[in-house]
């Protein structure tokens, strides 16, 4: 790689929008100056097309950072290296992307926040698309998201989740070997391009056989009602609804939200509120500002016994060993 044509800066505040100010194919690097964290930016952009890969490393707990995202982009987000909490304004609300996770998300001038979750390593993989380019795609090669080409045109916001964390060996190995380009600027856009539509097909195919389909099975309307009643459960994790009181906060009969709950989110309703109450009882102990027994208790947890039995079945090691 011509490393002249790369350029390398601090900037406390980057926003995806700087993407497009960049020439070409030129491949830029940021350095992020946040004291509680190390970081490094690549990106790079090409025909209505941009990338950002950032790196993390932190041995303490992080601020929170957003911003505004003033342009309509449509995110392709992948999550190579540690948890994060994301909320997007409307759409998400502290949803975990965990290692492994990705998305494609649309979410048109609207607020971002992101948190890392506890220490250590982080990667994330972002390719940012402009909606005519997005639109050409889909409605030209991908059928079957033909109405989501429409959302866009119309500005409607939507996120397309995996139905399951984890890489196939074809993608890693494009985000393994993305940056090794050839060195004239003519053949790093040609380069970058077809990594970005490769990516776009293999993450597209998996949505479309895994979860595409089973949304096809759910009126829209249920669908809607389905997402409302997570979004209940993850606000009312220390002290959750019942069954049948969640079916009548969100409008679905239990035999419908049981089985369309499990269809979408791959898990039972309580199992979700399970697996959510230990995600963020692992949030409060890294935090270090409250004791083990005061975690329990806040997440609605009877007996301390109860709740590091479950902490531990879920993680694999105690509350007490996750501080060590």
């Amino acid at each position: 790689m011509n490393k002249e044509a790369e350029n390398r800066r601090e900037t406390p505040e980057f926003k995806f929008e700087d993407i497009l100010k960049s020439p070409e194919g030129v491949v830029q690097h940021f350095t992020s100056p946040m004291p509680d964290r190390k970081g490094d930016l690549k990106l790079v952009i090409t025909d209505g097309m941009g990338i950002v890969d950032g790196t993390m490393i932190t041995d303490r707990e992080t601020e929170p950072w957003g911003h505004f995202n003033e342009m309509a982009l449509v995110e392709m987000n992948f999550i190579l290296e540690g948890n994060i909490y994301q909320t997007h304004e409307g759409i998400l609300n502290r949803y975990l992307y965990a290692k492994g996770y990705h998305n494609i998300l649309f979410n048109p001038h609207s607020f971002e926040k992101n948190e890392l979750m506890g220490k250590g390593a982080y990667r994330i993989f972002t390719v940012s698309v402009s909606p005519q380019r997005m639109i050409n795609l889909f409605s030209g090669y991908i059928p079957e998201f033909a109405h989501l080409a429409e959302k866009i045109d119309k500005g409607v916001p939507f996120v397309l989740h995996t139905p399951a964390n984890g890489f196939a060996s074809n993608m890693k190995y494009i985000f393994d070997y993305i940056w090794d380009c050839p060195a004239p600027l003519s053949l790093r856009k040609l380069h970058f391009e077809s990594k970005i539509l490769d990516l776009l097909s293999r993450q597209s195919e998996i949505l479309i056989n895994n979860n595409i389909h089973h949304k096809e099975t759910i009126h829209k309307s249920d669908l809607d009602k389905v997402y409302y009643a997570r979004e209940i459960m993850l606000n009312k994790l220390s002290a959750p609804p019942s069954l049948s009181e969640l079916s009548k906060l969100c409008g679905l009969n239990e035999f419908k939200l049981k089985k369309y709950f499990k269809q979408v989110f791959k898990t039972s309703v309580f199992g979700f509120v399970n697996d959510e109450k230990l995600e963020e009882a692992k949030r409060l102990i890294y935090q270090g500002e409250k004791n083990i027994s005061a975690v329990a208790y806040e997440l609605g947890y009877a007996h301390t016994q109860h709740f590091q039995r479950a902490f531990k079945k879920r993680f694999g090691i105690t509350p007490k060993a996750l501080l060590k």
